[in-house]
């Protein structure tokens, strides 16, 4: 390790004071990206806890994660509670087993430590309290309630008096951006009126938390909720034979080039008739009364026989009772804007355009036959089915799918970019060191050998040798040399030019390499 410290430490000081400020900063600014890398995929990752606590029990569970020195975080005003996110599900069972998350709304608990001796006013204020609670934890239930209070008043029975009718009231905390609806407001009402002895719906009030009356006596808001049922019945109706005709001519002009809507005028008036006919022609008999009176005195002139009846007939008659239905249409208005189309078209200077095309006359009325026959066109009524075509702006947002990195979940993505950063940095650290590296050996200037290897010096006699041989006046054959050397010799000299040119030709295409491997030389000579 010494020894890799000395050589860098060598190679650092052959470089310029200005090259050596570059490569410092680089070399920081490269071990400060690494640190900031390594401490931000090592972060604390916070995930809630409890939220909307109350001052008590959020003030114990930040007190024991004090003591037991876990790293936490508050939010919304001190009801909320983060935690590191891989200790939430464990922290989460030990505060709910310590008993740190106390209902404060309490119910029929109440009176699971009753004491001897309470008095009858105690018992009877207990059980008021035991169903106010329960009823709140009840409302609690629904989604778009955030809290409720709910207050009772029972009347009490009492020998020799009236009976008296109950009430109560219920505020409740709504969530934002939630409403109730009138059916859910009703639920609560019923739900009261069937929980509490002595209290009917007519006589539960519920408001919000600004002080609105959502619903008050059902026999008082008689008349508005009637107008509240017509008004969502006429909507409803609207919005059927809306949807109806814009499915229809979208299916014709195309999706987003259609704009419908549609206005139905109701007729909630409830008539009553009873209508009584009578048919001459059909005679009812109803009674029949005989009278007979006869006389026997020996006398055969005085005999006589009288026989009187009475009949009594009834024509017969109809009786008719009609009650017509309510919610008729009475009238229907649909106004329908369709787009126009958009060909292609060539301009002055050769590219192609889309053009806007406004429809004819005859696909107009193609599209108000359909109208007329998906509403119910009735001409009797007076309905009006109005087709017009003009230029929209298509505002209409395309849905997008769901990204990839949502299906998969935002963590996962997050730990596969921290952990892909990471060996990024190592690797262009690691590019960056070795080109440094490379570029300093390649520019180090070697010092003369005190003593060359064997190979080396037979290739420096045969090129001195050359160069003798080169500067001649007259150059001498080389086979002369040759034949007096011995069949030994020739070999050994043959052998030497054919590895001098391998050298050659190994420094030529390898010149890196051969620089290694002369330093390396270099190092063991020195030793």
């Amino acid at each position: 390790m010494n020894q890799v410290a000395g050589k860098l430490w060598q190679i650092f000081q052959q470089y310029t004071l200005k090259q050596k400020m570059v490569i410092s900063t680089v070399f920081l600014v490269f071990i400060s990206a690494l640190v900031a890398m390594i401490l931000w995929a090592n972060r604390t990752e916070y995930d809630l806890l409890f939220a909307n606590l109350n001052s008590t029990s959020a003030s114990s569970i930040v007190s024991d994660l004090r003591e037991s020195k876990i790293p936490y975080r508050l939010d919304d005003g001190g009801k909320s509670i983060y935690v590191a996110k891989e200790s939430v599900a464990e922290l989460r069972l030990k505060y709910a087993q310590a008993g740190y998350l106390k209902d404060t709304i309490t119910g029929y608990e109440l009176f699971e430590n009753n004491k001897m001796g309470m008095t009858t006013f105690m018992q009877r204020l207990n059980m008021k309290r035991a169903l106010e609670g329960e009823l709140m934890r009840t409302i609690n239930q629904f989604e778009e309630i955030h809290s409720s209070r709910v207050h009772l008043v029972i009347p009490e029975n009492r020998l020799f008096e009236k009976e008296k009718k109950g009430s109560a009231s219920v505020v409740l905390n709504l969530k934002p951006g939630a409403e109730l609806s009138s059916m859910q407001l009703k639920g609560i009402a019923a739900l009261i009126a069937n929980s509490v002895d002595g209290i009917e719906a007519d006589n539960v009030v519920v408001m919000d938390s600004r002080g609105d009356v959502l619903l008050e006596g059902e026999k008082d808001n008689e008349i508005l909720s009637n107008v509240s049922s017509q008004y969502q019945m006429q909507r409803a109706i609207e919005k059927a034979m809306q949807e109806k005709v814009q499915s229809i001519v979208s299916g014709v002009v195309g999706a987003n080039n259609a704009v419908v809507k549609v206005t139905a005028e109701l007729d909630f008036d409830q008539i009553e008739r009873t209508r009584e006919e009578y048919d001459p022609d059909n005679k009812v008999l109803l009674s029949q009364e005989q009278y007979t009176e006869s006389s026997n005195s020996g006398d055969d002139s005085s005999n006589y026989v009288v026989k009187k009846v009475t009949s009594n007939y009834e024509l017969s008659k109809t009786i008719e009772r009609y009650i017509s239905n309510s919610g008729n249409i009475k009238r229907l208005t649909v106004a329908v804007l369709v787009n126009g189309k958009y060909v292609q078209k060539k301009g002055d200077d050769g590219s192609v355009q889309m053009a806007y095309v406004p429809r004819s006359e005859e696909e107009l009325n193609q599209i108000s036959a359909l109208v007329k026959s998906a509403v119910g066109y009735s001409e009797d009524r007076g309905d009006v089915i109005e087709v017009q075509n003009m230029q929209l702006v298509n505002k209409v947002v395309p849905e997008q799918e769901p990204k990839f990195i949502d299906q998969l979940g935002f963590d996962f993505w997050q730990r596969i970019i921290t952990y892909g950063l990471i060996a990024l940095g190592m690797i262009l650290g690691f590019i960056l060191l070795r080109n440094l590296l490379k570029t300093s050996i390649a520019n180090l200037a070697l010092p003369a050998p005190a003593k060359a290897p064997t190979q080396l010096a037979e290739g420096a006699k045969e090129e001195i040798r050359g160069e003798v041989a080169g500067a001649s006046m007259q150059p001498i054959p080389e086979d002369i040399y040759m034949k007096k050397l011995s069949p030994e010799a020739r070999a050994r000299l043959q052998a030497n030019d054919k590895m001098t040119a391998q050298v050659l030709k190994f420094a030529e295409e390898r010149p890196e390499d051969a620089t290694r491997l002369l330093r390396s030389w270099l190092m063991e000579i020195q030793r």
